[in-house]
């Protein structure tokens, strides 16, 4: 990058690359590449990384980076969530409700629900877990019944 296109690399260059062969399940070669960093890494690179162990359930590094970004943001809830759903998913549910108690201690909630978005007619609704009064339910549950159908055939 350097060379070729005389760009100096930025923290959220490495950030990138770290969250491309974490998903890519190559924890090595982030971790070698977190190592060569030039600059101080930010909550972004270590995301990226913990974003990974999350989605190939790599529980012994996950806890780690988690852990550090807890340091680092002790009121940022996604990585007690991270937390807990990476203690889930390997079945140490002890260890994800001493977690979600620690939140609970510290008075940390998860404020801003989860969202989805689809598109009908061209037209992009999105929709939380707290409902919204705008949304188009009847289209909504046409859509849904037509692509279960579809999935059944």
């Amino acid at each position: 990058m350097k060379h070729v296109y005389l760009i100096e690399p930025q923290v959220y260059h490495y950030a990138c690359m770290v969250d491309i062969l974490s998903r890519a399940r190559l924890f090595n070669e982030s971790e070698i590449l977190i190592r060569s960093m030039p600059m101080k890494l930010d909550v972004y690179v270590w995301g990226a990384l913990l974003g990974g162990c999350q989605m190939h359930g790599n529980v012994e590094l996950g806890e780690k980076v988690a852990l550090h970004l807890i340091d680092l943001e002790p009121h940022n809830h996604a990585f007690y969530v991270n937390l807990c759903d990476i203690y889930a998913k390997a079945g140490r549910f002890d260890a994800a409700k001493r977690i979600r108690n620690l939140m609970k201690e510290r008075r940390i909630e998860k404020k801003i629900p989860g969202c989805s978005m689809i598109e009908i007619d061209g037209d992009v609704q999105e929709f939380s877990a707290g409902g919204s009064s705008e949304l188009p339910m009847k289209e909504l549950v046409l859509v849904l019944n037509r692509l279960s159908n579809e999935m059944k055939i």
